[in-house]
């Protein structure tokens, strides 16, 4: 009998020592993707911060655009002057307000589908490289948008009556700031962003660990996989525990009354 209750205690053992190394395994794998995501998520703080910037002076730059077609045009205007600076000021208000939305769906769904994807750390790298890959058609227009909004500030000093001297003197001052902003946006395109039209670089994504991408989540695949009647084992009232059902209480009082 000592020998059995030996060899009993032993097979204990090794099935605890089994199911504890098993946890352990899980803790690093799920330590190793949760690390991943860490990684992950700057860059998603990253695109989505470029976003914000993008759609917060978009909206300013709309603001004065929309005060502008707001004000009529003075009466014996051009055709061509008040045709051009019409045109230029719609389409800068049009992609102002492109970049809007485009920038507020981005930066409330990309971080939905982060954290609550349905292919866990797939729906995270997903997520990001949507970002990434939208960044340079967004830039691409606002810069769009930053250029109707110069031409139709320099038409807009031709619109209103003003001596000629007055108005050379403006379009002189505006070529000059047009000159020191492209020469400054030139020279941090190549020293920052390493080139005009592409800014790509090293992502977040580690090979590696592509393996460990398919962790489901435990709580769905054990309440979808196990047999009904091993779920009402599991929700079974036990000493401590309260219930919600009548039955069920009158069934759990009796047997602490025995």
């Amino acid at each position: 009998r000592l020998g059995q209750r030996f060899a009993a205690c032993g097979a204990g053992a090794r099935v605890h020592g089994a199911t504890m190394l098993q946890l352990y395994k899980n803790s690093v794998i799920t330590e190793a993707a949760a690390s991943q995501a860490e990684v992950r998520q700057r860059e998603l703080d990253f695109y989505t911060n470029n976003y914000w910037i993008w759609g917060g002076t978009s909206t300013v730059m709309a603001g004065f655009v929309f005060a502008q077609l707001t004000n009529p045009v003075p009466e014996g205007t051009n055709f061509y002057l008040e045709t051009s600076y019409l045109v230029c000021t719609a389409i800068c208000l049009g992609l102002n307000l492109a970049c809007i939305t485009w920038t507020v769906l981005l930066c409330t769904w990309a971080p939905g589908l982060a954290l609550r994807g349905p292919h866990g750390m797939k729906s995270f790298h997903d997520a990001v490289e949507f970002l990434k890959g939208e960044q340079q058609s967004i830039y691409m227009t606002f810069i769009g948008s930053v250029v109707a909004f110069f031409l139709s500030s320099c038409c807009i000093v031709w619109v209103y009556p003003s001596r000629d001297e007055v108005n050379s003197a403006c379009m002189a001052v505006l070529a000059v700031f047009l000159i020191i902003i492209m020469y400054l946006q030139i020279r941090l395109e190549f020293h920052i962003g390493g080139s005009i039209f592409s800014h790509e670089g090293p992502d977040g994504r580690i090979a590696g660990l592509e393996r460990f991408e398919d962790i489901a989540d435990l709580d769905q695949h054990m309440s979808t996989v196990m047999p009904p009647e091993h779920l009402a084992q599991t929700t079974y009232p036990h000493p401590g525990l309260y219930s919600t059902t009548g039955a069920t209480r009158g069934g759990f009082d009796s047997s602490m009354r025995r």
